[in-house]
């Protein structure tokens, strides 16, 4: 089962998740992140968090609606995003997205893009997504990926070890043949599409993974 973690960032345009989330997912709400589920009209599995964001009148919505609530101390060491995964992790899911993520507070941001780090050595497939943005993660053990091209994207790649090795692409305006990619460098940003389906593979290192649309 897919596992869906909606967080308290910044979401524009609702109608964009209703192609992503489907009944049959399991729904999490990381606390604030209510005010999203309520405009979505979704009713989440369960609520995470320290729950000093939810709006009163969403908690009561939810509540009402026997939702379970996991209330945790607001002097915690973990976000409510990463509490959430922790949950979503003992779950044994096929997959987990990462929705609301995103915002104006780029320390927040960054550190849900990390935690996709934690679903991939828990050996399960995550992304983050938003309206215009989908992230990954691929490291030496979990070393391909397969991408299709929705609409006209872009795709970049940012090394975040001090080099990835072995960065071949197919399917690209710009391929690569065993090629390295070292930290700080740009030379993997703004690739395209030449084919609908498309693929990465690296041989060693750890690499941020943006397809991404204006």
């Amino acid at each position: 089962m897919r596992y869906i973690i909606v967080s308290n960032g910044s979401i524009s345009n609702y109608s964009f998740y209703s192609n992503i989330i489907s009944s049959e997912d399991f729904i999490i709400c990381a606390d604030g992140g209510a005010k999203h589920l309520i405009k979505m009209g979704i009713v989440p599995n369960v609520v995470i968090g320290d729950l000093d964001s939810i709006d009163k009148n969403h908690k009561k919505s939810f509540l009402e609606k026997k939702v379970e609530f996991q209330k945790f101390p607001t002097n915690k060491d973990a976000t409510d995003t990463e509490l959430a995964l922790d949950f979503a992790l003992t779950q044994n899911p096929s997959e987990v997205i990462l929705i609301g993520t995103l915002g104006s507070r780029m320390d927040h941001s960054i550190a849900n893009v990390a935690l996709l780090k934690k679903i991939l050595d828990n050996g399960i497939k995550g992304r983050v997504v938003n309206e215009n943005n989908e992230i990954y993660i691929m490291d030496t053990l979990n070393n391909e990926l397969s991408l299709i091209e929705d609409k006209h994207e872009y795709m970049s790649l940012i090394p975040l070890s001090y080099r990835v090795t072995g960065v071949t692409l197919e399917g690209f305006k710009y391929p690569l043949l065993n090629a390295e990619i070292s930290f700080g460098s740009s030379i993997g940003v703004s690739n395209e599409f030449a084919k609908k389906q498309a693929s990465i593979r690296i041989k060693e290192g750890l690499l941020l993974v943006i397809k991404a649309r204006d």
